[in-house]
């Protein structure tokens, strides 16, 4: 059985965080072993409350996964508070040659800040040298690069960017962007990787970045390189929309 490890908050709606982490893993077919750092109340909307669990306890499950199950791969969520942030990065570097897919969780995609200065700080500084891949938001990844993110190519510019100051690979997502055919993009590590596909339209779309991100953990983890990964990953996440109806869920 192929393990990965997935940090992140508890969704009180289950369209993100570490439920639907471990959902998609199930659709992969690995074994997800989660790492609670927050519980959070929310809607499909809006984040309304975020409770950051103590650092002792986030510590704890993560010494337990370590000592017990070899990983393929792990990917971050949501880690909130200043704390958790450190104690994630003490477990982080005990992880070698085990890729680290970073989703940044620090703005929302309506632009609302999901995280302190402080915590951010030391994401910068702790967290995402330690990355493999980051798989940042348009709002994300202007924070991360402190440059205004207006179109496609001022996002390509950027993303170019932090993966040379990171000396890492970025997910570049399309769907930010207008456009009838969205190209997602793989940048860094001396390539550009292209995935294209149509736009597809949703009344649903609360944790489509996680879906991906966690479907892009899932796919390096199998053992794919990135090209591939990345294909596996947009269409998995396409299906997984289009699956959804969402006056069922209401």
């Amino acid at each position: 059985m192929v393990n990965i490890c997935c940090i992140a908050a508890h969704d009180s709606s289950n369209g993100a965080g570490i439920t639907r982490d471990c959902i998609v893993a199930h659709d992969f077919g690995i074994w997800a072993h989660p790492a609670i750092t927050a519980i959070t109340a929310q809607s499909f909307e809006h984040v309304e409350q975020i409770w950051p669990l103590p650092p002792n306890q986030l510590g704890n499950q993560l010494e337990s996964i370590a000592k017990n199950f070899s990983l393929s791969a792990i990917k971050i969520g949501m880690l909130y508070s200043p704390e958790n942030v450190n104690v994630t990065a003490n477990f982080l570097r005990n992880q070698i040659n085990v890729p680290i897919i970073v989703d940044p969780v620090i703005v929302s995609s309506g632009g609302e800040p999901l995280i302190t200065d402080q915590a951010l700080n030391l994401i910068t500084e702790k967290i995402l040298p330690l990355a493999s891949l980051i798989t940042p938001n348009r709002y994300e990844l202007e924070t991360l690069t402190n440059r205004k993110v207006m179109n496609f190519n001022d996002a390509f510019n950027a993303a170019q960017a932090l993966a040379e100051k990171y000396k890492c690979r970025i997910l570049l997502k399309g769907g930010h962007f207008e456009g009838t055919i969205l190209n997602d993009f793989i940048i860094g590590g001396g390539e550009t990787i292209e995935v294209s596909h149509e736009r597809r339209k949703y009344e649903y779309s609360h944790g489509s970045g996680c879906v991906l991100s966690t479907a892009l953990t899932c796919s390096l983890a199998l053992g794919y390189d990135n090209k591939q990964a990345l294909s596996h990953a947009v269409n998995y996440t396409i299906k997984y929309f289009d699956s959804i109806n969402i006056s069922m869920i209401h």
